[in-house]
């Protein structure tokens, strides 16, 4: 069988690649002939552009010569540079970008079927209808199949009433948190398998291979690694870790998500096969990120993950990391909690997760 994976790429994300990544091997694993349609998701919001693109025509004029800003313009510069490179190494894109809807219904018809998903393709504050099949006729539909999309919030009133006519147009549902599967059905009446996400899904050794290949040579030997993608940064609790090990911190510095940690290192010019590396061998993590997390989980580090958002906050994505600590068996590794570990369902969910896409598959 032929099959389309449709995924969320853009803005530069390590979660977003890597998860691309491992949705391709999962699918290629079960024997199937796959490849990432290239998709330009700026096409749905112009206004993602224009920053961008200024910022390139700023760089190459030298513009300005020197400063902060400066210092970041070579910063997103060197990271792009990192991720197109692993881009071009592990994903097997289409040779065509595409853009509108248009050419994903003629380009449609190549494949026997098509995967969209994960990450938060479904996020209804980045709400691209072609991550819900628009692009595809009615009596198509059927050619679609979700796996672990997130709507990176629990609230459904966010949710337009164009998405809600897009979801009850699909046939089959799955999900990445408890509480997304708790829309689909109040939208559909349909029940969501809740399915893990792909980075879970394919053997950790293709992981530390990944790693193996992309070291950061100017890392300390021992180290507390940061790396956090909101702006509620808990210093104190960074600096008794590293005090109590008597290590250093590394900070994994993005250029779209400036975290103002103290750290004796800053690594900047990475891309997702040394973001790997660094927690790959990394003393403890501490982070706010749902994939960091999993991969401090993978290699069987110490870690602690903190809530980015309040509860209060309509963004509040807090959900997927209570649904992955909980399948994990490792509650007791977020910040502040008085819950005690479980039993890991793991393997449950990982063979209910390819159950599901065996089955839509055929």
């Amino acid at each position: 069988m032929k099959v389309g994976i449709l995924t969320r790429r853009y803005g530069y994300n390590m979660g977003s690649t890597l998860q691309a990544y491992a949705m391709f091997e999962m699918i290629h694993g079960l024997g199937h002939e796959v490849e990432i349609i290239d998709y330009d998701e700026s096409s749905a919001h112009p206004v993602w552009k224009v920053r961008p693109f200024t910022e390139h025509l700023l760089y190459r004029f030298h513009i300005p010569p020197k400063g902060v800003k400066r210092d970041y313009l070579e910063h997103r510069m060197a990271q792009e540079s990192k991720f197109n490179e692993f881009e071009s190494k592990y994903l097997p894109l289409t040779p065509i970008k595409y853009s509108s809807k248009s050419q994903l219904r003629k380009l449609a018809y190549n494949y026997d079927k098509i995967v969209v998903g994960s990450d938060q393709i479904w996020n209804p504050f980045l709400f691209d209808p072609n991550f819900f099949g628009a692009f595809l006729k009615h009596e198509d539909k059927s050619h679609l199949i979700p796996y672990s999309p997130s709507f990176g919030t629990s609230d459904i009133t966010t949710i337009s009433k164009e998405q809600v006519d897009l979801m009850k147009a699909l046939s089959v549902f799955s999900c990445r948190e408890e509480a997304g599967a708790e829309i689909i059905n109040e939208i559909t009446a349909h029940d969501a398998t809740v399915t893990l996400d792909p980075t879970l899904m394919i053997e950790p050794d293709k992981w530390k291979k990944i790693a193996l290949y992309h070291p950061v040579h100017n890392k300390p030997d021992k180290y507390v690694l940061t790396y956090f993608l909101g702006t509620n940064i808990p210093e104190a609790e960074i600096n008794r870790i590293a005090n109590i090990n008597n290590v250093k911190i590394v900070n994994i510095s993005m250029f779209n998500k400036p975290n103002g940690i103290k750290a004796d290192i800053h690594a900047k010019k990475i891309g997702p096969g040394e973001f790997l590396y660094l927690i790959k061998n990394a003393h403890h993590i501490l982070t706010d990120s749902f994939h960091a997390t999993i991969f401090s989980w993978i290699f069987k580090k110490n870690f602690t993950v903190f809530e980015r958002f309040k509860s209060c906050d309509i963004n509040n994505q807090n959900s997927r990391i209570e649904t992955l600590l909980s399948v994990l068996g490792a509650t007791s590794h977020l910040y502040g909690s008085d819950k005690q570990d479980k039993d890991s369902n793991f393997e449950e969910c990982k063979r209910r997760s390819l159950a599901y896409l065996i089955e839509n598959l055929k």
